[in-house]
């Protein structure tokens, strides 16, 4: 039996990268559905077809994670549809090229803030508002960043996203521990990823340089490592793990 089983689990971000390994992997650990969300509509299908292909249970839903009623109506309907949610895995995330912080356009900060940030914020008062409804407890899990400790150079909106997700986790974490809903944070470090790569399948030479000087060995982090984090994180194996940041990067924030 899985360490998942019988459970209904949304996840967003999931047309690939650290978000599609999750969704997999739910689905291997016995999940009765995966609720899979990104505004990318057809990687995103592919990416629940992959569950399905697995033999897994998985819906795909397009839209905009900073669209408030969106975000909504995605909880509503997988709660309405499958007759509750027991887990989440709030995973969508984007980036921009590093820039000085006084060459920063706000319309960037702000694009970042919203998508790792307040998108972050969204899920969690419509999740909380079902899983405190439903009165089962439950477990959340949100996606920080290695940068969410130590700042990233040339990334001022990343950085204060990623802080600000530890600091929304934690609040959850104390608030709604009365309601037996756990919430925790991973921080991943520099995983190959879609939003790493950009456009192209071949790693920029900047990007290469990063990895170089951020990893211990040189090398991406697979996203299944990170993935199976946030899985074990959301499962009953973890019951008694609340509120805490889990690193997984190889050891790279000590390198």
């Amino acid at each position: 039996m899985g360490s998942m089983q019988g459970k209904v689990v949304l996840v967003t971000g999931a047309a690939g990268g650290i978000g599609g390994a999750a969704a997999l992997l739910f689905a291997a650990e016995g999940a009765d559905h995966v609720a899979l969300a990104d505004r990318d509509a057809e990687r995103l299908e592919a990416s629940a077809e992959a569950v399905r292909a697995a033999g897994g249970s998985a819906s795909a839903h397009a839209f905009d994670v900073t669209d408030e009623s969106a975000v909504a109506a995605w909880v509503d309907d997988v709660a309405a549809t499958q007759g509750r949610i027991d887990a989440a895995f709030n995973n969508a995330a984007i980036n921009h090229p590093s820039t000085p912080f006084h060459e920063l356009e706000r319309e960037v900060f702000e694009e970042v803030i919203a998508v790792n940030l307040t998108s972050v914020f969204l899920c969690l008062k419509h999740e909380l508002r079902h899983l405190v409804a439903q009165g089962t407890g439950g477990a959340i899990v949100n996606t920080s960043s290695g940068a969410g400790l130590v700042p990233a150079p040339g990334q001022p909106h990343y950085t204060a996203a990623k802080h600000g997700v530890l600091g929304l986790t934690r609040l959850v974490a104390r608030e709604y521990l009365r309601h037996e809903i756990r919430c925790n944070a991973i921080l991943p470090g520099m995983t190959d990823t879609p939003m790493l790569r950009g456009a192209g399948d071949e790693l920029t030479d900047r990007v290469q340089e990063m990895v170089k000087r951020a990893t211990p060995n040189g090398e991406l982090l697979d996203p299944v490592d990170v993935a199976a984090a946030a899985v074990w994180l959301c499962s009953d194996a973890a019951r008694r793990v609340n509120g805490q940041s889990i690193v997984v990067d190889g050891g790279g924030i000590l390198h």
